[in-house]
């Protein structure tokens, strides 16, 4: 590991094989949709982003078959975990995956649909400029009720991950958390996982008990804290799919209104993540923008318009209540 190293091959795993009980649905919790789009489709779209040498999508239990269909046009490479074991088991079957040891290794869940480009490419910036064997992704939340909490060292390292379960009251009280979201220098990482061991009530080999072991066999364990800290949230139940709908729609009209795109009432839109949106465009309240709709320039779109795949020319007025094509995919 040599600090500044830009160089090294990078390798990216999406963890997609949880339960999601609390979900309580026939369909794979990352199949569930944000902004018109599966909740794996973002996490895959940061992978992209950082051109990796090959992503990795860890894959498991009942809903195998669903995300094998969603991913089957994708750059991917399915690694399956036969039984539940945990996030630890999931990342160290890819010892077996990847042969080059000095590369990085970029873990992201397959529920964390907020995190942006920009933060993951800060991210490996940071892991390899300080040299690190892990950097993990923190951030302060205003209740980490449920969330490892960041126990520090000196400056930007790390002791250690305590969960919820096993932190004592003055641990509880810390608000930095644990994302899930960490880069590996890959020959440390596999040389350290097997000594992982399912010592909890579940039974599972927990990947957050690695930044001990790797703390204690080599240091260079830093965190990386961003302060947007609804980017690390994931998604484990209908209401927080709801709360990260939000926030992407948010996220989304933020960015249209950036690029020249005026809004009557930025609250009373939906638009979802695939669309796009031409300059000196004007939304009215109660438009529904879905799918891969395309708005051209110039063009104003009148109250309780809905448009799906739709292709709306430069310089159109759109004022039918409901207006409805699928021409964006012919």
């Amino acid at each position: 590991m040599r600090r500044g190293d830009v160089s090294r091959n990078l390798y990216v795993v999406i963890l997609a094989a949880g339960k999601a009980k609390r979900m309580n649905s026939s369909r794979s919790k990352v199949l569930h949709e944000v902004a018109g789009k599966p909740l794996l489709f973002f996490p895959l779209r940061v992978a992209k982003s950082l051109n990796p040498t090959k992503i990795f999508v860890v894959i498991g239990g009942m809903y195998m078959d669903q995300i094998r269909e969603f991913l089957k046009d994708e750059p991917v490479e399915i690694v399956v975990q036969e039984e539940p074991k945990g996030t630890g088991d999931a990342v160290k079957r890819l010892a077996n995956c990847i042969d080059d040891q000095d590369s990085d290794l970029f873990v992201i869940p397959g529920d964390a649909p907020l995190l942006t480009d920009k933060t993951a490419m800060e991210l490996m910036g940071f892991h390899r400029n300080k040299g690190a064997c892990c950097t993990v992704l923190t951030a302060e939340v205003p209740d980490p009720t449920g969330y490892g909490r960041i126990v520090r060292s000196v400056g930007d390292r790390i002791l250690m991950v305590v969960e919820e379960s096993d932190a004592f009251p003055e641990e509880k009280s810390i608000k930095e958390v644990n994302s899930g979201v960490y880069f590996f220098h890959t020959s440390v990482l596999f040389q350290y996982i097997g000594e992982l061991r399912p010592d909890n009530k579940q039974g599972e080999y927990y990947l957050t008990d690695i930044i001990e072991v790797l703390q204690r066999r080599i240091g260079n364990v830093f965190a990386y804290k961003i302060e947007d800290w609804e980017e690390i949230l994931g998604v484990n139940t209908r209401e927080q799919l709801g709360m990260v709908n939000r926030i992407m729609l948010k996220r989304i009209v933020r960015d249209i209104l950036a690029n020249g795109v005026s809004i009557v009432d930025p609250e009373k839109v939906y638009i979802e993540a695939e669309v796009q949106i031409g300059r000196d465009v004007t939304l009215y309240p109660f438009v529904a923008l879905l799918g891969r709709t395309v708005i051209g320039d110039n063009s104003v779109i009148g109250p309780g318009v809905v448009l799906q795949d739709a292709i709306i020319e430069p310089n159109s007025r759109v004022f039918v209540p409901v207006f409805y094509t699928d021409k964006a995919n012919k």
